[in-house]
């Protein structure tokens, strides 16, 4: 069978593109957006200017990681305050090519801007993971939307012959995702988180409904917003479901697992992925610690160019054995949530198989509390289930101190607060897991 016919691949032929080919595609693509990036985003041209550099002192590749700057989300605010522009100095087009603006979550800082195109590039690299999950044309997929940006481009769809089924992403909406499952028969799920699972699991629990059967249908689902627990995934494997965990691209794109399961795909012809030093603009080496570093390659609204997105990853750039090419990597936190305490480095990936220990807090609901960078002791505020306390949140929250401080190696106060109270401190589809206060 060859690369063009594979029926693996949505898209055979990029998926499975010789790493010199994704490159050589890559710098055709970089080469052509960076004069009209200097030309159309302010932004651009105003760290470009203020670091010496123009596009023709850019030839190759090389060049770029010699000489562009980088940009992360606070240089975006910061223009943004200073010239009163919502875009943050981002937008390279106006109406009609500029089709909506849509924000980041929030989630460790004021949302930040991302202008859309009639292209979405998360649409594009999300299409080649569905038809991994076995979903093909006429098929039925449920899609749970975050924003009424997401929703506008559900048309999108078309050209493959996806059908999505648009729910909003809200714990409330889980009966009627219930109910659409059985009515459609929908192939893949898009997407559940902590609060969404939580809530099933409330509804399994309040009906006696057979949610195996209900969600028979799927191949798999996708659960995003943070890593997934020990907990939920227990409890959605138990649904017969096969989990696929998404993350975001640098606010590009997304990334998900593939069936090995063994990091999530980047599209490296839709972003380049760079793996760098978090201290530094040094290259590391795969499957070293680095910070992801992204520039949009197919994006003439408001393409990110060397965006540093505070994210700590594992990044390698080795075939993987499902077929794919392009390299993937594995999440271990925010740059900005790293807490030190008496020196040692603590993120909340550290903090989630902790969790499962304790039943009344087996939902995994936690928040690190970080009003600076440097702490003698670990604050954590500890989500609890109150039909299963047995005594007392009291004392529940001081044998999860004295666990954690003998596993971790660190002192630990815990502060216990309902599951309830917590879920209503972020977004419907996840927590802030790291807070100043």
């Amino acid at each position: 069978m060859s690369r063009v016919d594979d029926d693996r691949f949505f898209d055979p032929v990029i998926e499975t593109m010789p790493r010199e080919e994704i490159e050589r595609l890559q710098e055709a693509r970089v080469l052509q957006l960076l004069p009209y990036a200097y030309s159309h985003s302010p932004l651009v041209r105003e760290v470009w200017d203020a670091a010496g550099v123009k596009p023709e002192d850019i030839r190759t590749l090389a060049d770029f990681r010699e000489k562009v700057p980088f940009i992360d989300k606070d240089i975006i605010r910061n223009f943004r305050d200073r010239h009163g522009d919502p875009y943050g100095g981002l937008a390279c087009a106006a109406p009609p090519k500029l089709r909506g603006v849509g924000f980041t979550s929030g989630t460790t800082g004021d949302p930040t801007p991302l202008p859309r195109s009639d292209f979405h590039v998360a649409i594009a690299g999300l299409k080649r993971e569905l038809w991994h999950m076995g979903v093909r044309a006429t098929d039925y997929f449920t899609y749970a939307l975050f924003t009424f940006r997401e929703g506008m481009m559900t048309d999108r769809w078309l050209d493959s012959g996806m059908r999505p089924i648009a729910l909003q992403h809200s714990p409330d909406q889980m009966p009627y995702l219930v109910q659409v499952s059985r009515q459609f028969r929908p192939k893949a799920m898009f997407m559940l988180s902590t609060p969404l699972v939580m809530a099933l699991e409330h509804y399994q629990k309040n009906t006696g409904d057979d949610l195996r059967e209900a969600f028979s249908s799927y191949g798999g689902v996708v659960f995003g917003g943070e890593q997934v627990s020990p907990h939920c995934r227990q409890v959605v494997e138990a649904w017969g479901l096969e989990i696929f965990e998404l993350t975001s691209l640098g606010d590009i794109s997304t990334a998900m697992e593939c069936k090995a399961h063994d990091g999530m795909h980047a599209w490296e012809d839709l972003a380049m992925i760079e793996h760098l030093d978090p201290s530094s603009n040094a290259s590391v080496a795969d499957g070293e610690r680095g910070e992801l570093v992204v520039t949009a390659l197919l994006d003439d609204v408001a393409p990110l160019i060397r965006y540093r997105t505070d994210d700590l990853i594992r990044f390698t750039r080795k075939p993987c054995t499902c077929g794919r090419t392009h390299g993937r990597f594995k999440p271990i936190g925010r740059k900005g949530d790293e807490m030190f305490i008496q020196g040692r480095s603590i993120l909340p990936v550290d903090i989630f198989p902790l969790m499962e220990q304790f039943p009344e807090a087996h939902a995994g609901l936690f928040q690190m509390v970080r009003p600076q960078r440097e702490m003698d002791a670990l604050t954590l505020r500890v989500g609890y289930d109150e039909s299963a306390l047995t005594d007392g949140a009291q004392a529940l929250g001081a044998r999860i101190a004295d666990t954690l401080t003998l596993t971790l190696r660190v002192p630990v106060i815990v502060e216990t607060v309902s599951n309830e109270s917590l879920l209503k401190s972020g977004p419907p589809h996840k927590i802030p897991r790291v807070v100043k206060a």
